[in-house]
């Protein structure tokens, strides 16, 4: 059993609700998973479990129609999930998943206990097997195809600890732009964004959260310089999309 205390969300972008401040919480998250050792393509299930203060929290609010949102995500950033756990009542939660290869993950939550402020926890995963990493590389062209779509991506004012508005256009592959965007999870679209070395985090939702495309705008800053890998979700026709680029976000 691993547990974790955690107090609000750093670096993280979306639906921040305060508490008072003369209010101190602590809440703990604990992780177990079955079996115990995981093996890759092996189906695996993940539990956790939230306190507050030492007690099983009962209520979480939805955010973007889910209670909570688990992404996971391989040490070389080349593995990406994006799911959401069944809840099981007094703060417990699990989901099934299978580990496409060996090495190791992190596991985040991103949750909203009801009356506290929106929470991160994240958990170190390894799952057995020869360690084999694919490079993290640059993106030389921030555009790219995924089966029938077209997805460009545009970062302004790209510096660390400044506001940078990103925007995403969708083309069909012959270039005609794409305007009739479905909600995904109640949003036209997420982002999931993480350094390096993941420490840090930042899931961020559209600025028009209505939008249809073609583009579709965010708003996020990234705390420190450096190499981060940029997943945008989508969904067009009943097909969810994942677009992933890598950056890199320059100093001062």
């Amino acid at each position: 059993m691993n547990q974790e205390t955690n107090h609000g969300t750093h670096g993280h972008e979306s639906h921040i609700h305060g508490v008072p401040s003369n209010i101190v919480e602590e809440i703990q998250t604990e992780w177990n998973v079955s079996p115990a050792t995981i093996k890759p393509k092996q189906e695996s299930e993940i539990f956790l479990s939230v306190k507050k203060n030492g007690k099983n929290i009962i209520s979480f609010s939805a955010v973007h129609e889910k209670q909570m949102h688990i992404l996971i995500i391989s040490h070389d950033l080349s593995i990406f999930q994006h799911l959401h756990p069944n809840y099981d009542g007094e703060g417990k939660f699990n989901l099934k998943t299978t580990f496409p290869k060996a090495g190791k993950y992190k596991i985040f939550a991103d949750f909203l206990p009801e009356g506290s402020a929106q929470q991160l926890a994240k958990y170190d995963l390894i799952v057995e097997g020869e360690e084999q990493d694919d490079a993290v590389n640059f993106d030389k062209e921030l555009k790219k195809q995924v089966d029938d779509l077209m997805f460009e991506l545009k970062l302004d004012n790209l510096a660390v600890k400044q506001h940078v508005l990103m925007t995403f256009t969708v083309t069909d592959s012959k270039g005609n732009k794409i305007t009739d965007l479905e909600p995904y999870l109640g949003s036209a679209g997420h982002v999931v964004i993480v350094s390096e070395k993941m420490d840090e985090f930042l899931h961020v939702h559209p600025k028009d959260e209505a939008a249809k495309g073609p583009d579709v705008e965010y708003m996020t800053t990234f705390p420190i310089s450096g190499k981060y890998k940029i997943w945008g979700q989508f969904k067009y026709l009943g097909k969810l999309y994942t677009v992933p680029f890598v950056i890199n976000v320059p100093g001062k």
